[in-house]
Formats: structure tokens, C-alpha cells, sequence
């Protein structure tokens, strides 16, 4: 029995480096429904964040700019990191952790109705907007995020 859990362990172990590191990142469905997408650690797209709360009456407020401005740019990722109870919190703490932006998570998971443009594989926040729902600002951010991760890029 012992030696069945050890081969076990070293199992999950060795399955553990060689599986990349994935993080979760929310896209809509052709429904407009929100879903999970997995998304490996390390990826070079923009990344779109929100702090969101379901009782937060500014998240509504903004929802609609988000949903369209998602809609007309399909190259960057949406995030929405929630924070509507602890627990929702906790996981939203991980996920900004494991997409390399803890920083701006810790700064911000009290200002619901934010939301950044980022470069995650630099820790670059470009801009951050707070319950903003004019489409154009949004776009002219992304556009320069886009400007800089050229740049930035090797």
C-alpha cells in the first residue's frame, strides 16, 4: 500500500512539471454569455481586467461599454476578477497571481468598477479607468497598450 501511494506521488509530481501553467480568463460565447477559457501562462495578449462585484451598481453601469468594446477588439483578453464574497475574492486573488498581475489585483480589489489595460508579461498597466463607459477611451487605451507592447517586445 505504501509503495502504490509513493509511485503515486512521484506521479503527480512529475505530471505537475510537465503540464504548462494555465490560469483561467473569461470570454463570451456566442450567446454573450461569460465562460471560462483556459489561457497559458506566459501569454502575450493585453489583458483587459475589471474588479467586479454583482452588487456593485457602477460594474452594471459599465457592463455594456465592456461587452461591446470586447465584441469589437477579439485580440486582447477579457478578465474580470470578482470579488462579490471572500470566497469569490480568494479565487480572483489566484487567478491575478497566476496572470502575473497580483500588484494592480492588491491595489485595487476594493474599487469595484475598475478597470486597467494591461501588459502581463511586462506587469505593465497601461491605464486604468474607474466606472468609465465611454467606448472611445477604451479603444484609444488599447490602441497604445498595443503601441507600447510593440515596443516592448523583443
Amino acid at each position: 500500500m505504501f509503495k502504490s501511494f509513493q509511485v503515486f506521488a512521484l506521479s503527480l509530481i512529475l505530471l505537475s512539471f510537465l503540464l504548462p501553467s494555465q490560469a483561467g480568463i473569461f470570454n463570451k460565447n456566442n450567446n454573450g454569455i461569460k465562460e471560462s477559457k483556459v489561457v497559458k501562462k506566459g501569454n502575450n495578449k493585453l489583458l483587459l481586467v475589471e474588479i467586479y462585484a454583482s452588487w456593485c451598481p457602477s460594474c452594471k453601469n459599465i457592463q455594456p461599454t465592456l461587452d461591446e468594446v470586447m465584441k469589437d477588439t477579439t485580440d486582447i483578453e477579457f478578465v474580470q476578477l470578482d470579488v462579490s464574497t471572500p470566497a469569490k475574492a480568494k479565487i480572483a486573488e489566484k487567478k491575478a497571481t497566476d496572470l502575473n498581475i497580483g500588484n494592480f489585483y492588491q491595489a485595487n480589489k476594493s474599487k469595484t468598477a475598475t478597470v486597467a489595460v494591461i501588459i502581463p508579461f511586462k506587469n505593465d498597466i497601461v491605464t486604468v479607468f474607474q466606472n468609465n463607459n465611454n467606448v472611445d477611451d477604451y479603444k484609444t487605451a488599447i490602441q497604445e497598450a498595443k503601441t507600447k507592447q510593440k515596443a516592448l517586445d523583443p
